[in-house]
């Protein structure tokens, strides 16, 4: 093909592509606009992932949050080669707060050379369940479960915990079990490890 010819016609294929249906969509929810600024991307909540890069404004009212949930209660807290990729973007009502409507959480297992079939990443819808602004500066917790329950989420200023197949009524454990005897077994959660997060700045 004439280079010429690829360069002048560049343009218009772009706005065919861009003119096919949901094609739009999916580019504004793959590549966020560099300009877009969310006042809620550096809520108090989420300042420490913020400055590890792993938040992003999609919108002025969507927030996409990316991490690494590699340190599970079965490695006694030792980050090994299995991971779950999460990915939540949060939808917020509007206004000078940032109230948590929804979260579309993408998670995806990876890691220690598994050799099965590769699986898509799983998509659900979360809702909160408690307190939700996160621009309210004491907010402890964000705490956001499935419609039917059986996974969790809970965002915490300086870690999170990813939850799956949780039981009815049982807690929801922000730590890593101790291995004592009379610990539950239910329910616990993948965090972030230590060494995916940047070193915070020193106070004086």
């Amino acid at each position: 093909m004439n280079p010429a010819m690829s360069l002048k016609h560049g343009p218009l294929f772009i706005a065919l592509l861009l003119s096919l249906p949901g094609c739009a969509h999916r580019a504004a929810e793959v590549r966020p606009d560099t300009r877009t600024t969310s006042h809620c991307a550096q809520a108090p909540l989420l300042q420490r992932y913020a400055r590890s890069g792993m938040v992003e404004a999609l919108s002025e009212d969507r927030v996409r949050l990316s991490v690494l949930a590699d340190v599970h209660g079965q490695d006694c807290g030792t980050p090994d080669c299995y991971f779950t990729r999460v990915q939540a973007v949060f939808h917020f009502a509007g206004g000078d707060a940032c109230h948590v409507e929804e979260v579309e959480v993408s998670t995806e297992d990876g890691g220690c050379g598994q050799e099965a079939p590769h699986v898509a990443p799983r998509l659900e819808t979360f809702v909160p369940h408690g307190a939700s602004d996160l621009a309210d500066p004491t907010l402890a917790q964000l705490v956001l479960r499935t419609r039917q329950g059986d996974r969790a989420l809970v965002v915490l200023p300086r870690n999170l915990f990813y939850f799956t197949d949780v039981k009815e009524g049982a807690p929801l454990h922000t730590t890593l079990p101790t291995g004592e005897e009379d610990e539950t077994e239910c329910c616990w959660g993948a965090s972030i490890a230590e060494a995916n997060f940047r070193e915070e700045p020193a106070t004086e």
